[in-house]
């Protein structure tokens, strides 16, 4: 009778066993445990990136419009001018990473975060650079918005995913909703819409993140800490070491453009430009700051017949200003 009982309840224990990592499994898909280099989400974003890039693709083979627009979009993609910038960003990671690569932490995994990184959020602040709309606080509002308390969520949401098949289905959905509330934000007719969309967004996420939260519980003593941990700090000492380069091309484009207002303003002689564009460099150095001042307050000022004495004395008062 003892025997039977031992019996029962060893296969009772082993049912329930089974049965709890059956559900992990199919709510979680830890990245170690599927000895995998992509996260199940990344895996996911990908599959409905693919069917996306298929539509769009379709649409530009069958449609001429399409196809016209599409291959006026590339040549200004790969414009020399934008293109000299794509050389020297990946230039300067290439670089960067074959250092990484040199010291003893270094594994051929980290190549994957690195890439993620500098296709998505690297590119996109240095575009952002070059625009327009960067101001002298744009390099420190970059780091403020990637270096935050959010990153220890960003990295429990990374390291502990759901099953492929889960993140198949949340990836739409989440982003159906956020393009809802995105949209429902800018009307003033859709306000209610818009905080009961937020509520679902903030209940939503706080769902994800206790889950997510629980399975790290549950698995983190398989978790490899030097894997995790480079990872994680991968994207913040990239940006940190992608911060000169990123205001060199602020302060170049800054430059171009105020140059390109002064040209309407200035004399045909090219030796006259030269040696004011050189005063103009002296006077605002690398300083983000004084190029947009000189744009708002000298360039209005300046006239085609302006003399040097008179644009000596502009600049002069600038500095008095700065």
């Amino acid at each position: 009778m003892p025997d039977n009982l031992e019996k029962n309840a060893e296969k009772t224990i082993g049912k329930r066993m089974n049965f709890c990592y059956f559900y992990k499994d199919v709510l979680y898909g830890w990245n170690e445990r599927n000895m995998s280099a992509f996260s199940t989400r990344e895996l996911a974003t990908a599959f409905w990136t693919g069917i996306i890039l298929v539509a769009v693709g379709m649409a530009i083979v069958t449609n001429k419009k399409a196809r016209k627009s599409f291959i006026e979009v590339l040549k200004c993609f790969f414009g020399r001018k934008i293109r000299m910038l794509w050389e020297i960003y990946f230039l300067y990671i290439g670089i960067i990473t074959f250092l990484f690569s040199r010291l003893p932490i270094w594994e051929s995994i980290y190549l994957k975060d690195i890439i993620i990184w500098t296709f998505f959020s690297g590119l996109t602040i240095c575009i952002n650079a070059v625009a327009g709309e960067a101001d002298e606080k744009y390099i420190l509002k970059v780091l403020k918005d990637n270096i935050r308390f959010t990153m220890v969520t960003e990295l429990l949401l990374s390291t502990f995913t759901f099953s492929f098949w889960v993140e198949l289905i949340i990836i739409p959905i989440t982003t159906v909703i956020v393009l809802f509330d995105t949209v429902a934000e800018h009307k003033s007719d859709a306000i209610a819409v818009h905080k009961l969309l937020q509520d679902v967004i903030a209940f939503a996420g706080l769902c994800v993140i206790l889950q997510t939260v629980r399975v790290g519980i549950l698995e983190y003593r398989e978790l490899n800490v030097i894997n995790t941990l480079v990872s994680f700090f991968i994207p913040i000492v990239y940006l940190l070491l992608v911060t000169p380069l990123e205001y060199a091309f602020e302060l170049y484009s800054k430059y171009e453009m105020l140059f390109i207002q002064m040209h309407f303003k200035e004399p045909s002689d090219k030796m006259v430009q030269r040696k004011r564009h050189l005063k103009v460099i002296k006077v605002c150095g690398l300083s983000v700051k004084r190029i947009m001042l000189f744009q708002k307050q000298c360039i209005p000022r300046m006239y085609i017949s302006m003399p040097d004495v008179e644009f000596d004395l502009l600049i002069s008062h600038l500095e008095d200003r700065s």
